[in-house]
């Protein structure tokens, strides 16, 4: 019998586990209008200790939308027969007694009536929004352009990136296009997926199209208003005229009670589509095979609807219209959508901003209960601030844009404009045109806060070293602050008003609400500016006339950042080594927690001799803290200050002990100064945090903290950052997962040539890293044309023109042979990297550049949106004028949300890394409902959450309520985040892997495909998350009977964790177990005895023999081993083979 998980557990002692720490699952009853009704099913966060629920009425609302049988119906109430009618939002559903709704349809007023037509067209978009655009089916794309299908690949496994349970348990995304059974196409499909790295673009949105269906209707538009005997006056909304599939118009009208039809069948009915299914069979019939294909999509859920154009490659359906945008459903503003967000109609605008934000700061906040109600607060306020902000900004912008020729009445040469909103100041200026020039847009820079930079070195610091939850909330000037980029244009929006303290909030901030429980929070991209004027298919009417003219604009526009390029060359040539010593706060956080960890490290160790305490020593601190300024006085002394004396805790003296009995006066002398000095510097609260501490730091100066966080800087902080990648507890995927994990550590990114030198052996790391070096080297570039372009028309060839050159493989004249790269471009490269980054590129192969990444890293962080097309990046113009379709805003802000629902969500994650499911499960289920508290349950942020407990769910073994809330984060992150997120697609890989334990293997296959045609568009194959994936597609593959296509996978991951990671990396052990396990459904059980007999040797040496994971692999040994003898004997004997099937007995863990 094949080994199980789990073992040395009785199954009574597993249960009462499980008893303990699962969430409860309920079933809601909501009876609909029709006399049927539908099933939800919500889970009910608690343990035996406190019960904590996160689910609402708003949260049975959501599911409703969700479901085929519902999904149509927008305007209603519930109704309990306990609670009484019309159940607010903020009912909790575990007080429901019983567990039954009733659906009450309301009456429609003309909003509502809007939303719900709104609603429909959303519902049968994905039939016609989301096909091959024109532009993605053109025949100038590379013919034999790297192929995937319209799915992708994620994550490792659901959890952090280090598992070696990756084997055990498949995780990554999903595709659209894996359901193909035959002999033949999946080992085709998965040549594709393998050998290449860069999938087509044309096929980015085919996962989420039906566009192989007839659409229900072929539009619904707006009519004069019709004079309709059977509707009083005062009832009518407005009249509608609907074309169907069919092609038959009907007339409908809507009214208070719902839609109306108008003719020889006069109909009433509260909902729209249960009135064209009465009026027209073909209707019925196709809106019945568009639900039957939801349902056979994801019977889950996830329908492909509610979406908004929030990703870099914009819908084929705008792609198709460039000048007109056809926005989705959701954001179409004739039909009462929008981009989202808050403040847009300009009312919260005179908010007094400074006296909220003081009030804020103002809250009480000792405890948790305390924090989380002024952090619901601070996240609304700062949230509509941002929106109101952006919205103003770009206000601004487009005035100074359509007034080019004015003169602005203001004092600094730099500012265009600057204007007084109440609170709020807005200063626009335009963005450097010279590509070797970098503004300061810091929301906490110099910029920002007017300070030179010494001062702010040193107020970051000590924010950062006294850092505690209350640190955002309390830092209102950086809260305060808003920078977006705009079209070649910077605007700065910062709050300037009255700095006093209030002791209530204003009327305005008392009536702050979360519509949709923060879900449509604004998509920066509906702020677009559209660079066409005239639609892309009349180009194409213009045949080989317009080829022959938009060619001579590329040319020309070619020549223009050619010039822009050598002029940004000659100064960035000229420019010195950069010694800016900009310290993030988030330094001195980090920088204090690892001097607590390492004391409390030493204190268990506790040496047993003066020799053990004087030769250990505290990494990155290199010289006692103590002694960096009094080096010279402290060298005659006979007692020698080595660490170990400073900050062991073993010897039973804190610092402030061994200062008072030092033999050097002059030491303590200094040490009280430098405390009086900080003391002057911090709030007498700040200041106690830090003596508390127990660090020792209160005794420093200045000079002597910043020399130290220095120090910690260069020796813990930055080969901490690079051992933890190794080990795969970090794993990022792109330059903004990259960017995020040394953000949180208070690393800049002006230490990547750094982390390159420290990776030596991490391939994969320093792929991204010079990666995301050549993207921020390329977006002054950009930056720079953008700024420099004086007319938006020129605007999309310009550049169109630039990524050519950046892209694109030049000439023979132009090119640097060795490299297949424009001369000038590498020059650029190599001055850039080595002035911004002290690297040095001619080290980097760089045929192996990865240029889609490159691309998607460009279009973010420039705000550049292109049409979905397959671009042949081996030709000198990969890009056309009608490629470039807009440009969208880039904005910087704070990070506001709950410091305590962070730290539970940290809690959570080390639970899990160390085996403690019930830890992981209550801090989980804590951080979750935190969140929900503050940042309301669909918000961004709160999708997190989700996905993490989803994943500690995963490892209790409870696949159903995993993919509950995993099936939530997904719905969040593609509608907030972006289509392809790094969350979104760890989501995908995640998903996959619940679905495959719920034995959907073909779903599952769909969504890791996905995940790895994502993972393929980010970090490519080689990479960590990628090997993992082809691990979990190897695995839904061998579910469905491919196994030699399983096997095939499963050698590449193995290949690619030997290179990337090592031969004796826990990772490359999966992929050794996941191999075994593949090769004895082949029965070729000599071979899967090899495979493990490696997996356990490698497991032994890195987790030790007690590791549950090296008792599974120890387990699979003998259970191989007894397969191949018995093998052994039957073929001696000439008896029947045993039975080989055991793909789902379960995998490493």
């Amino acid at each position: 019998m094949a080994p199980k998980n789990n073992r040395g557990k009785s199954k009574g002692e597993k249960k009462k586990k499980q008893e303990k720490i699962l969430p409860v699952v309920m079933d809601i009853t909501v009876n609909l209008p029709d006399e049927t009704n539908v099933i939800l099913k919500f889970l009910l966060s608690q343990n035996l200790k406190q019960g904590i629920s996160t689910d609402r009425i708003i949260d049975v609302g959501r599911l409703l939308r969700v479901n085929t049988e519902t999904c149509n119906i927008t305007n209603f109430s519930l109704t309990h027969e306990v609670r009484g009618p019309r159940l607010k939002d903020t009912v909790d559903i575990s007080a429901l007694k019983p567990c039954i709704l009733t659906l009450v349809e309301e009456d429609y007023d003309e909003e509502r009536a809007t939303s719900h037509v709104r609603r429909l067209l959303d519902l049968v978009a994905c039939t016609t929004s989301f096909g091959t655009s024109s532009a993605g089916k053109d025949q100038s794309a590379k013919p034999d352009a790297s192929s995937s299908p319209t799915g992708g690949g994620a994550k490792p496994a659901p959890s952090s990136a280090q598992d070696s349970k990756t084997a055990k348990k498949p995780s990554a995304g999903a595709a659209a296009g894996a359901t193909s059974k035959s002999q033949g196409s999946p080992a085709v499909d998965s040549e594709t997926e393998m050998t290449h790295s860069c999938p087509e673009l044309g096929a980015f949105y085919e996962f989420f199209s039906l566009s192989h269906l007839t659409p229900p209707l072929q539009f619904v538009k707006r009519v004069m208003r019709r004079q309709v005997d059977d509707i009083l006056v005062d009832d009518h909304l407005f009249s509608l005229e609907v074309k169907l599939c069919n092609g038959k118009i009907v007339h409908v009208e809507a009214c208070r009670q719902g839609f109306y039809s108008v003719g020889k069948q006069r109909i009433l009915c509260h909902n729209l589509v249960d009135l064209l299914r009465q009026l027209s069979r073909a209707f019925d019939n196709a809106y019945d095979d568009l639900m039957k294909a939801f349902s056979e999509r994801n019977k889950f859920g996830n329908l492909p609807c509610g979406f908004r154009a929030n990703t870099w490659l914009v819908p084929p359906v705008a792609a198709q219209s460039p000048s007109v945008f056809p926005p989705l459903p959701v954001e179409d503003e004739s039909w009462g959508g929008n981009g989202g967000g808050l403040g847009r109609d300009g009312q919260s605008d005179l908010i007094p901003w400074a006296s909220e934000f003081s009030f804020i700061a103002s809250m009480p906040c000792k405890t948790a209960e305390e924090r989380q109600v002024r952090d619901r607060k601070a996240f609304l306020l700062h949230s509509l601030f941002v929106d109101v902000s952006i919205f103003r900004a770009i206000k601004a912008i487009r005035h100074v844009m359509n007034k080019r020729d004015l003169i602005f009445p203001v004092t600094d040469s730099n500012v265009l404009h600057t204007e007084k909103v109440g609170d709020l100041r807005i200063t626009v200026m335009k963005d450097a045109p010279n590509a070797s020039t970098k503004i300061d847009t810091k929301i906490d820079g110099v910029q920002a806060f007017g300070a030179d930079k010494k001062n702010l070195v040193e107020r970051n610091l000590l924010k950062g070293i006294t850092a505690d939850e209350n640190t955002a909330a309390h830092d209102v000037s950086t809260l305060g602050v808003v920078n977006v980029r705009y079209c070649g244009y910077i605007a700065v929006v910062k709050v300037e008003g009255k700095d006093e303290k209030v002791s209530s909030p204003s009327q305005s901030s008392e009536l702050l609400d979360q519509p949709e429980g923060g879900a449509n929070a604004l998509n920066i991209s509906s702020l677009r500016l559209l660079l066409h004027n005239t639609q892309a298919s009349e180009h194409y009417k213009l045949g080989s006339d317009f080829q022959t003219f938009e060619h001579q604009e590329l040319s020309v526009s070619c020549g223009f950042v050619e010039k822009l390029l050598e002029d940004g060359l000659v100064k960035l040539e000229q420019e010195g080594v950069s010694l800016d010593q900009f310290v993030r706060w988030e330094l001195g956080a980090c920088w204090i927690q690892h001097l607590q960890d390492q004391k409390n490290t030493d204190k268990d160790k506790k040496p047993s001799s003066e020799k053990a305490r004087n030769d250990m020593k505290v990494e990155g601190l290199g010289t006692p803290l103590r002694s960096l300024k009094n080096k010279k006085k402290l060298e005659g002394n006979n007692t020698k200050f080595q660490p170990q004396n400073l900050w062991s805790p073993a010897d039973g003296a804190t610092m402030e002990a061994e200062t008072a009995t030092s033999p050097s006066v002059e030491v303590e002398t200094t040490a009280k100064e430098n405390e009086l000095a900080l003391k002057k510097l911090l709030s007498d609260a700040a200041f106690a945090r830090l003596k508390e501490s127990e660090t020792g730091l209160h005794c420093k100066s200045l000079q002597e903290l910043i020399d130290l966080s220095q120090k910690y800087y260069l020796e813990v902080a930055l080969p901490k950052l690079v051992a933890d990648f190794g080990s795969l507890e970090l794993s990022p995927v792109d330059g903004r997962t990259l960017t995020d994990f040394m953000h949180t550590r208070g690393l800049r990114m002006r230490s990547l040539g750094h982390v390159v030198k420290l990776s030596e052996k991490l391939s994969h790391v320093q792929s991204l890293c010079i990666h995301e070096m050549i993207v921020r080297a390329f977006k002054h570039i950009l930056q720079a044309v953008i700024s420099a372009v004086a007319e938006n028309d020129k605007m999309a060839v310009s550049i169109a023109a630039a990524l050519n050159l950046m892209l694109g493989i030049p000439e023979d004249d132009e090119c640097n042979k060795s490299c297949n790269v424009h001369s000038l471009v590498w020059r650029w490269l190599e001055v850039f990297l080595k002035k911004r980054y002290d690297w040095d590129l001619s080290s980097f192969s760089y045929k192996d550049l990865r240029k889609f990444a490159i691309l998607r890293g460009l279009c973010h962080k420039v705000g550049i949106e292109l049409v979905p097309r397959d671009f042949d990046m081996d030709s000198p113009n990969p890009f056309r004028k009608s490629d470039v379709v807009s440009l969208v805003p880039v904005h910087k802000q704070a990070a506001c949300s709950s410091a305590d629902g962070r730290q539970l969500l940290e809690s959570s994650k080390t639970a899990l890394d160390k085996g403690k499911l019930e830890d992981a499960v209550s801090y989980g289920t804590k951080a979750l409902a935190k969140l929900v508290a503050v940042c309301g349950p669909y918000h961004r942020m709160t999708a997190g959450a989700y996905s993490l407990l989803a994943v500690v769910l995963y490892h209790t073994g409870d696949f159903n309520q995993a993919t509950i809330y995993q099936q939530k984060a997904l719905d969040i992150n593609e509608r907030e985040l972006g289509l392809d997120h790094p969350d979104t697609m760890k989501s995908y890989g995640d998903l996959a892997v619940f679905y495959y334990r719920l034995q959907h293997t073909e779903l599952a296959l769909k969504y890791v495909k996905r995940a790895l045609y994502l993972l393929h568009l980010t970090c490519g194959p080689s990479h960590p998350n990628t090997a993992a994936t082809y691990i979990n597609v190897a695995m839904m593959e061998e579910g469905l009977g491919n196994v030699h296509v399983a096997l095939r996978y499963l050698h590449k991951a193995l290949k690619c964790n030997q290179r990337l990671l090592g031969p004796d990396h826990i990772q490359t052990a999966a992929s050794y177990h996941a191999i075994a396990i593949a090769l004895s459904l082949m029965e070729a059980y000599p071979l899967s005895v090899q495979h493990e007999q490696t997996t356990l040797q490698i497991l032994r040496a890195k987790l030790g023999p007690d590791d549950l994971r090296t008792q599974d692999a120890a387990a699979w040994l003998e259970y191989f081993e007894s397969k191949a003898f018995e093998q052994q004997e039957a073929a001696r004997n000439g008896t029947q083979k045993p039975d080989a099937s055991i793909a789902s007995k379960g995998h490493l863990r």
